[in-house]
């Protein structure tokens, strides 16, 4: 006999401790109290007693021992007993459940994982009762659904739950894992029993080592499936309303296959190729379509037989292409022309122009500018400050200087990055002072011409005019005000890739020079991703559909991963491998549960003792309705 819940010396602590209690309780005296009468009119002064020390002793024994049996009898129903089975011959086994993404192909019953459930549900009617049994659900990640549990009806149960993922089979992770499980938490470890297509990839396949323990339960698949791989986007350089497209297919089967490869924009078609794609080699194709306004682009693949395979779910991918954002720039002057030639010719920038006495602190844009005024109210957005009167100016003007050499770019801040000017000299210009929070961009002998002021707002201050002065024809002006407006804006000026993708590990080759230190994953909600960089490839993995925004300096590429991650090889488990569900296991007794009787056992005590001896103790009340348990002797006796 063993105890499943509880250990020898914790049930022997437990009723030690209960029965000291319940005996302390049976030696305590009983104290007098005072009974309160109608009247003593009637009633005479008896013979006063004389409180005689004793020693304790136990007036009921009988009913003592009845209850300390019935509180032992219920402790070891706690505790869990059972008869014969686990000792020297039950095992822990666990059961791996491939839920990977290739158990949702079509099988001729349902799909494959139904099968492998029928399968892993027989396995475990086979079981002896008094083995337990881990359920481990298995595809990019192994997750312990279960502990090792010997009701069978909760393992059976997780298993009818279960459903296909969206990620590849890590069989290796899995067998890992369960190894480890049955080291640290089993006391006579048993199988461990793969159940599944046991799909993973290629180069995965040969490395996967095998416990001398496993046996599997497999369930077979044919492997025929063509599916879209990855899909990606981008704006095209010659015009801002095109966008060209990037589709990457595969053919996991053995056989070539024709299909046809349709592109669609908000439900009309965009493209369609026809392609053939011979037994497992990949396929891509380009398209160049029109796009003015935001929409959901569709790639989706057909087999030219009208014929589909196995696996209908990476048929189609389809992706959100977001509208060309414009800045909205905000320019007050009484001089718009050279401003106009500077910033009117963008196709990222929707710039207006107004009057300075029209200004409006509030007016809706993204960056305002002020050429050569000062407003009362500052601007609640970002601004740029052409000449700013000393009045009125939120920047320190120390000095106006004529014919002064621009001798310095701090190439450190942004806005300085990539300009260079050579005798550069300014016919006039303002000298300011650096307060709190002020960086300077350029620089001359007498101090900063151009500074920045992080804010929020950001703001950026101008000594000079940058098209009325010599600067005009330097390549530097254009550039500085595209590093102004990039710095103070930058999610307008990025180039946006947009891939459709599979779930699992993401692979990105960075740009030659890109700082990791600089580089940002971000998931569902703007969360943080882990990733890791190696030369000049970043990973980072997903385990479940969703969007990941991967953010490298001025390029932001934005990846929908939504389409499921299908292995491309068939494992092969070893030759020495046990393989189906065994008919009997050697070596097995049948537990049997005895808490049930106990528990009954421990009740029927409870409640003899009862009826013996509880039903005896007589409630008294007295006249004014105050009770007692137990009966007073009487200290004044009826008068005759």
């Amino acid at each position: 006999m063993n105890f499943l819940n509880l250990s020898l010396g914790e049930l022997a602590g437990l009723a030690g401790a209960i029965s000291a209690g319940v005996l302390a309780l049976y030696l305590l005296d009983r104290s007098k109290r005072r009974q309160v009468v109608a009247t003593l009119r009637f009633w005479t002064a008896g013979t006063p007693q004389t409180d005689w020390k004793r020693k304790r002793r136990i007036q009921q024994p009988w009913s003592l021992v009845l209850q300390l049996l019935s509180i032992i009898l219920l402790l070891l129903a706690v505790a869990g007993p059972r008869w014969g089975g686990l000792t020297g011959s039950s095992r822990d086994h666990v059961l791996i459940l491939d839920t990977s993404a290739w158990m949702g192909a079509r099988a001729r019953q349902g799909i494959l994982l139904d099968q492998a459930k029928t399968a892993a549900l027989a396995y475990l009617n086979a079981l002896p009762q008094g083995d337990r049994v881990m359920l481990v659900r298995a595809d990019a990640l192994a997750t312990p659904v279960t502990p090792f549990e010997s009701e069978y009806n909760v393992v059976a149960n997780a298993i009818r739950q279960s459903q296909p993922g969206a990620s590849a089979l890590n069989l290796e992770q899995a067998l890992e894992f369960s190894q480890h499980a049955q080291k640290l938490q089993s006391e006579k470890p048993g199988e461990i029993v793969f159940a599944g297509a046991g799909r993973v990839p290629k180069q995965d396949a040969e490395l996967i080592a095998t416990p001398p323990n496993l046996r599997v339960l497999t369930v077979p698949s044919n492997g025929e499936n063509v599916g879209l791989r990855k899909l990606g986007v981008r704006r095209s350089a010659a015009s801002p309303d095109s966008w060209e497209a990037f589709v990457l297919l595969r053919n996991d089967g053995t056989r070539p296959r024709d299909i046809n490869l349709e592109l669609q924009f908000g439900g009309t078609p965009v493209g369609t190729k026809g392609l053939t794609l011979a037994g497992g080699a990949e396929s891509q194709a380009t398209f160049t379509f029109r796009a003015p306004v935001a929409g959901y682009l569709e790639a989706r693949i057909r087999s030219a037989n009208g014929r589909g395979d196995a696996f209908p779910q990476d048929d189609r991918a389809v992706i959100e292409l977001p509208a060309e954002r414009r800045l909205r720039v905000l320019i007050y002057s009484d001089d718009p022309e050279p401003l106009k030639a500077l910033m009117g010719g963008s196709r990222q920038l929707d710039a207006a122009f107004e009057r300075p006495a029209k200004y409006d602190a509030q007016a809706p844009a993204d960056i305002v500018v002020l050429d050569r005024f000062a407003p009362a109210a500052l601007p609640a957005v970002s601004s740029i400050w052409i000449e700013p009167p000393a009045s009125h100016s939120p920047f320190t003007v120390r000095a106006t200087k004529t014919k002064v050499k621009l001798e310095r770019w701090r190439s450190e801040t942004s806005i300085a990055t990539g300009l260079y000017t050579r005798d550069a000299e300014l016919a006039s210009t303002e000298i300011f002072g650096l307060a709190s929070g002020d960086r300077a961009v350029a620089e001359t002998a007498d101090g900063p011409v151009i500074i920045e002021r992080n804010g929020p707002p950001k703001m950026v201050a101008l000594g000079f005019h940058p098209v009325l002065s010599s600067l005009k024809y330097e390549l530097a002006t254009p550039l500085l005000m595209a590093n102004i407006l990039r710095w103070m804006a930058p999610e307008t000026f990025r180039r946006l890739d947009i891939q459709a993708g599979t779930v699992g590990t993401v692979s990105v080759a960075l740009d030659p020079g890109t700082n990791p230190a600089g580089v940002r994953v971000l998931g569902d909600n703007q969360r943080p991703l882990p990733f890791t960089v190696e030369g000049n490839v970043l990973r980072f993995f997903a385990g479940a559909p969703g969007t990941a925004r991967l953010l490298t300096g001025d390029r932001e590429t934005v990846y929908s991963l939504t389409l499921p991650d299908v292995a491309d090889a068939a494992w092969k488990p070893a030759a020495n491998v046990r393989h189906g569900v065994p008919r009997t296991v050697v070596g097995t007794v049948s537990a049997v549960n005895l808490w049930p009787w106990l528990a009954v056992a421990g009740g029927l005590g409870l409640l003899l003792d009862w009826l013996l001896f509880g039903r005896r103790r007589v409630l008294y009340v007295g006249a004014r309705g105050a009770a007692s348990a137990v009966a007073p002797k009487a200290f004044w006796r009826k008068a005759s």
